[in-house]
């Protein structure tokens, strides 16, 4: 083999790796001396690790306002912001499940029809966010959070007095709940690929999971003790004081995130070599939410040219500064609907919907399996039962979390630094094993009316698989669509609503009729089916992104 062979064998080895489709990225560099790689030594890198990380997006060389090139400390702030808007109204949704008795007995109805209350905050919550998210997609974060968080304590408030009147009122207030906080399932994960780079989402959207699904387990252990000591109506009244704590917060520290100026891309629209490297036309800034760029090589990388000036504090407490003329309202209401046509979207939203739905069953069945014998749980033993899933998904959140992006990240090396979305989808086994041991022991147990740790050990375990599940949804469809980010929010919200929304209409009838056991493990055999269509994306994934990618749905229908 001559010397000119041998030289160019490793330094080819990106451009020949390289196949491009939405999602897959550029995420570490090489040794080596290609044109190729000579160029992505160039790029801006991660400040920490091995050096060899791509700052995926490239944040922009002459514009200190965009988010990306913020302080560490104010992304965090934002995040923080973020995930308490979720936290507080995921709190909302199984707040109930320590006074459903209560409640049930006050408004003389059945269980099944305080599931329903449940159910309708769902459902709105879901269909919501199609109102909702093209407002943050033309006018920005900052006007949405704002709005949809007063709107939701407003709605508390009215829940905390329709608690002591009657029925109706309070199922139509559980409605405008979540009509009003539905933004909580869109917005944060849009927020997190606003500010943090690739390699940190995989964390920063397992601790967004955390607050929504941490919320649904917190709220019920918190409320169940203020029912027991104070009443429903104060379980209301003290959610929206909190809710309005977080209102001054992001009034003062929760400035716009949505960027459309000019970033610096990743890879050249050709290289010099032997062949072109396949790009995905990034610069065709009419692409629906593609990224605008501007020419890397114009200012040296450790040369930042401040051209743009930094934006003042007050002027970041507008409460719209963001807004994209370009962006038609019509076409942003529009996108979420076609995306369902999406395979990746909906394999998505069908993990998301599975997850979430061990939520809202154990949200509305606690009441209904621990207060009769043998266990006899009063209100705030009930509430007690979810530390056990919030345990769960703490561990979840590191398994997903970390763990996964260094998984994902081991994958990434041994492919030459090419980041593929389904590098995710191996932690998804974990995910599937804890889910149905954790239904398995839960189930099996109470049959048994073993002793209460028995089934509450059992929630922790498939807790922890159901935090994967959700995380990994998310984070797996933002990897594939990121410049689709907001309208992929949505389409999943509603369409794992909808999956949640089916269980608060039959469950609490189907364990009265079939037991605790044959129900869980029904609904763990379908979790297992659902989990089992993992492994063909893991292996078609691709081949799905570029079909998407060429079938080109969004300039068919005139929605690009």
């Amino acid at each position: 083999m001559s010397d000119a062979t041998t030289n160019l064998q490793p330094i080819d080895t990106i451009e020949r790796s390289y196949v491009a489709a939405p999602g897959t990225e550029i995420l570490m560099d090489e040794e080596g001396n290609g044109a190729l790689k000579t160029r992505l030594h160039e790029l801006q890198h991660a400040k920490t690790g091995d050096g060899h990380i791509l700052l995926v997006p490239q944040p922009s060389l002459t514009d200190p306002n965009d988010p990306l090139r913020w302080p560490v400390f104010k992304k965090w702030v934002v995040l923080s912001n973020g995930i308490a808007y979720a936290f507080n109204g995921a709190i909302t949704g199984p707040m109930m499940a320590g006074g459903m008795i209560q409640l049930a007995e006050h408004f003389q109805v059945s269980l099944a029809y305080m599931s329903y209350a449940n159910g309708a905050t769902l459902v709105c919550q879901g269909v919501g966010n199609i109102f909702w998210m093209p407002l943050a997609i033309k006018y920005g974060r900052r006007p949405v959070y704002l709005t949809s968080n007063a709107l939701m304590g407003i709605a508390c408030i009215w829940l905390a007095i329709c608690a002591e009147k009657t029925y109706t009122p309070f199922i139509i207030g559980r409605a405008f709940l979540g009509l009003f906080e539905a933004p909580i399932e869109a917005i944060v994960p849009s927020t997190v690929t606003d500010i943090f780079y690739l390699h940190e989402r995989g964390e920063k959207i397992s601790l967004y999971g955390l607050g929504v699904l941490g919320g649904n387990e917190i709220g019920p252990l918190i409320s169940a003790y203020i029912i027991q000591t104070l009443s429903v109506r104060w379980a209301f009244f003290i959610v929206a004081i909190a809710i309005f704590v977080n209102q001054i917060t992001l009034i003062f520290t929760m400035p716009e995130t949505k960027y459309t100026k000019l970033r610096p891309q990743v890879l050249p629209i050709d290289v010099d070599t032997e062949k072109e490297v396949p790009t995905l036309e990034t610069n065709d800034i009419s692409k629906p939410g593609s990224e605008h760029f501007e020419d890397s090589t114009a200012v040296p990388k450790h040369a930042v040219s401040h051209s743009v000036p930094e934006q003042s504090y007050l002027n970041n407490l507008k409460f719209c500064s963001g807004t994209d003329h370009s962006v038609s309202l019509l076409k942003a209401f529009l996108r979420p609907i076609i995306l369902m046509a999406y395979p990746t979207v909906l394999w998505s939203s069908l993990i998301y919907g599975v997850s979430l739905g061990w939520n809202v069953i154990l949200g509305a069945t606690v009441a209904q399996l621990f207060a009769p014998p043998p266990y006899n749980f009063p209100s705030g033993a009930q509430g007690l039962i979810f530390i056990s899933p919030l345990i769960g998904s703490l561990i979840g959140t590191y398994l997903c979390g970390r763990l996964g992006d260094h998984i994902a990240n081991h994958f990434t090396r041994k492919n030459h630094g090419i980041r593929e979305p389904e590098m995710r989808l191996p932690t998804c086994i974990i995910a599937v094993v804890l889910v149905f041991l954790g239904a398995l022991v839960a189930g099996l147990t109470y049959h048994a009316k073993a002793h209460w740790a028995g089934p509450v050990v059992g929630f922790g375990i498939l807790s922890a698989g159901a935090q994967m599940g959700a995380t990994l949804a998310m984070a797996y469809s933002l990897d594939c669509h990121k410049e689709l980010s907001a309208e992929l929010m949505v389409t999943i919200s509603c369409l794992k609503s909808l999956i949640a929304w089916i269980w608060t209409w039959v469950i609490n009838d189907w364990i009265d009729s079939s037991g605790m056991l044959t129900v869980f493990m029904v609904i763990a055999a379908v979790n297992v089916v659902v989990y089992a269509s993992t492994v063909v994306l893991y292996l078609k994934g691709k081949t799905v992104r570029i079909w998407l990618h060429g079938m080109r749905l969004f300039e068919r229908l005139g929605l690009d």
